[in-house]
């Protein structure tokens, strides 16, 4: 299953998220600051556009573009980073930015000991960590080997048909155009349901209350054919039982489509 999202900070400007919904964005990545613990470094619509997202319904993550020179100052931005998203819930990783020119300064081992440094102070906090970069970083500025055991890859490779190597978000466009955001936008799509991720496991936020409520159900993706009766009879034992799943999922009708999930109570 694919999703389908952006990427913006402030100089996306006034954003219309009403109409970004409706463009058919399942998932928006805004970032959060840049360098250093300064307050002049969050960026300035960092919560106007996270919760702009949130009240349409769109999921949410957050990237922080890194300036780090060091691990310590990987370890700092990080906290920097936490701070500023305390109390959201996000249902897509906190991800590290590396691309910045001054950081080719450093060689390979600083600059994978830094992006190791920053996800592993993310995921101490019990969030869910990725990073960041183009193919070119990925293959020659870091140990990749070391990296993407570890942590996912969101990747920034464009005017391709599909990435070229395997990772959790694809970047592949920087001049996308979406209702409701003047000028170009940058255009991702997830390769994983982060959302469920982050809520049965309980991080970025989420209560781990919620593996107690996913102990209760597993998913079903509807087949052509299915009827909630003939489910209810091959899963819960009789199809009289179908009511248990309309229910559960606050069907308001005994009518489903192929493609739909449906929770079925264990």
């Amino acid at each position: 299953m694919e999703f389908k999202g952006i990427d913006v900070s402030k100089w996306n400007g006034n954003i219309n998220w009403d109409k970004v919904k409706s463009a058919g964005i399942n998932f928006a990545i805004v970032r959060e600051s840049y360098g250093k613990r300064d307050p002049r470094q969050v960026d300035k619509k960092f919560k106007d556009n996270i919760n702009g997202a949130k009240s349409v319904g769109i999921h949410t993550s957050v990237y922080h573009y890194s300036y780090a020179d060091s691990v310590e100052d990987a370890i700092n931005e990080a906290r920097f980073c936490l701070e500023n998203i305390e109390g959201f819930k996000l249902e897509y990783p906190v991800i590290i930015d590396v691309e910045d020119k001054e950081q080719l300064k450093l060689n390979n081992r600083q600059r994978t000991d830094i992006v190791k440094a920053f996800c592993s102070e993310i995921e101490k906090h019990g969030y869910y960590a990725m990073f960041y970069c183009n193919l070119n970083w990925l293959n020659n500025y870091l140990y990749k080997d070391e990296l993407l055991p570890k942590y996912d890859l969101w990747l920034a490779q464009w005017n391709i048909d599909k990435p070229s190597c395997t990772c959790g978000i694809w970047q592949y466009s920087s001049t996308g155009k979406i209702d409701g955001i003047d000028g170009n936008v940058d255009l991702d799509v997830s390769y994983k349901n982060y959302s469920e991720i982050m809520k049965s496991k309980g991080l970025n936020g989420f209560s781990k209350s919620n593996n107690l409520e996913n102990k209760n159900y597993f998913n079903y993706t509807v087949k052509k054919g299915d009827t909630l009766w003939a489910i209810a009879q091959r899963y819960l034992g009789s199809g009289y039982k179908y009511k248990e799943i309309r229910d559960l999922n606050a069907l308001n009708s005994d009518m489903i489509y192929p493609g739909q999930t449906l929770k079925i109570p264990k």
